[in-house]
Order: C-alpha cells, then sequence, then structure tokens
C-alpha cells in the first residue's frame, strides 16, 4: 500500500527574533520510520524483510540529529528552493515580513 502522507518536515522558526531551522516527525506509532527489530539497539542495520515492532522513535529524526540539520539539508542543485512561502509585507516601525496562511495551515 502507498501513501501520500508524509510526516517529515523541515521547519523555520523565529525564535527570538532569530530564523532558525528544525527538522519534525509527526509520524503515529506504527509509521514505517517508527518500527524497528526487538533487537536494533545492538546493531546498525536490518532488511525489510525482517519483523519489526512498532513503537520507537523515528530513525529519519535521529538521522538529521546526528548530522545536523544544516548538513542534512541538501539538493541536487545549488541555490535550489525548497519552499516558497508567500509573506505579506508592511512598514511600521520597521520592515515586517508576516507569512500568509491559508484555511488548511491555520493552527
Amino acid at each position: 500500500m502507498t501513501t501520500t502522507e508524509n510526516y517529515h518536515h523541515v521547519e523555520l522558526k523565529l525564535e527570538g527574533g532569530e530564523l532558525h531551522r528544525g527538522f519534525t516527525c509527526t509520524a503515529p506509532e506504527d509509521a514505517p520510520c517508527r518500527r524497528r527489530p526487538k533487537d536494533a539497539d545492538r546493531r546498525e542495520s536490518w532488511t525489510a524483510e525482517e519483523a519489526t515492532e512498532s513503537g520507537h522513535p523515528c530513525w529519519a529524526y535521529e538521522w538529521v540529529g546526528a548530522v545536523g540539520i544544516e548538513d542534512a539539508i541538501i539538493g541536487t542543485v545549488d541555490d535550489q528552493v525548497l519552499a516558497s512561502v508567500p509573506v505579506t509585507i508592511s512598514f511600521e516601525e520597521g520592515v515586517g515580513i508576516e507569512p500568509i496562511t491559508t484555511a488548511g495551515e491555520a493552527s
């Protein structure tokens, strides 16, 4: 079964007036990225044919954390745009940029 659901996201956040990059996984416990063999903590790899159990930490999140988000974000072409966010620009005691959210993105 193939799914278009994607639980892994690169996030851009404003924290203390600075832009920070991050990586999140919102996958449920039984998602493929959270399934591992029982003895996975004692080895580095396993095959897709092996029996696995759910509820483990996301391996994608661990991989990104191991190298750091800056080294994990790569593209096949220099200056590749990974995403484009619509924004509004305002000026009130300085220039302000604010993302425009759609009804489906509102939190």
